[in-house]
């Protein structure tokens, strides 16, 4: 489980990467919205996929933890 909630943390960064990047664009031109409003919504989403990301690499590293106290 936690080598899976790594991944999945690992997975979420460079998504919300991603859309910092291309995010804006890409919902502009797909959805034919306003450009500044797609940028907000992009930046928006990066924000909830890195912190996304962060929830589970704690609750990897929480369950690393929880590991190395019963052993």
């Amino acid at each position: 489980m936690k080598s899976l909630l790594k991944g999945v943390s690992q997975a979420l960064f460079v998504l919300g990467g991603l859309m910092f990047l291309v995010g804006g664009r890409a919902i502009s031109e797909f959805t034919k919205t306003e450009r500044i409003l797609a940028e907000m919504l992009g930046i928006g989403l990066a924000v909830v996929f890195v912190i996304l990301g962060m929830v589970a690499k704690g609750a990897a590293d929480n369950l690393d933890d929880e590991d190395a106290a019963s052993q």
